[in-house]
């Protein structure tokens, strides 16, 4: 976001946003509109016009924000000493209120819907996920060197694997399956995939 963005810009911003959410949540990317946008948020089209010049820039920066928050969501696991807490930290975030949300999920997998047909979407995604998966590739390879664990890139891919299909089934079924019931799921697959470990897990 531009420094020189007033904090009156930047709260009528953030409350565009959370009504790009909610349209999403409710009508998908494609019935998602100025309009739809506009009544949530209780501004103009004008002012969204404003802000944003057009929906695909609206649709592009919330996807930026829903990437940032997500790194921000996960990012302090990595100064965990001990590399099996940095593991529990990134899994742990995954399920976290601030991105594991039903609103939340159905904006990740609408835009991961559109990423084959839109560049700019698959650009954000794919910087994204990299990101979040090297770090995840080099917790595994610190618990590897200390505790002589699994082949770290296959540990961290199995790891998310279960994260992405847990993600999946949350979006889902969602009224079957809650956020902590995700985590503990992650979290016992863990325990299988590091049984030496498992009691600290």
């Amino acid at each position: 976001m531009d420094d020189k963005v007033s904090p009156t810009s930047r709260r009528t911003q953030a409350r565009i946003i959370d009504a790009v959410v909610d349209s999403v949540a409710t009508h998908g990317l494609s019935g998602t509109t100025l309009a739809t946008v506009a009544k949530g948020a209780g501004v103009s089209q004008g002012v969204l016009v404003f802000h944003f010049k057009t929906k695909d820039g609206l649709l592009t920066e919330t996807l930026r924000r829903l990437s940032a928050e997500y790194r921000a969501a996960w990012e302090p696991a990595l100064a965990e000493a001990d590399p099996l807490d940095r593991i529990l930290g990134l899994v742990r975030a995954d399920f976290g209120a601030a991105v594991c949300s039903r609103r939340k999920l159905a904006l990740w997998f609408a835009f991961w819907g559109e990423a084959g047909a839109q560049p700019l979407y698959s650009e954000i995604c794919e910087a994204a996920e990299e990101t979040r998966y090297r770090a995840m590739v080099a917790a595994c390879e610190a618990l590897a060197a200390r505790y002589g664990t699994p082949d770290p890139t296959l540990l961290a891919n199995a790891i998310d694997a279960m994260t992405d299909g847990l993600w999946l089934q949350l979006h889902i079924y969602g009224k079957r399956l809650s956020r902590s019931g995700a985590r503990d799921l992650a979290l016992g697959h863990l325990r299988l995939l590091l049984p030496s470990l498992a009691h600290r897990i």
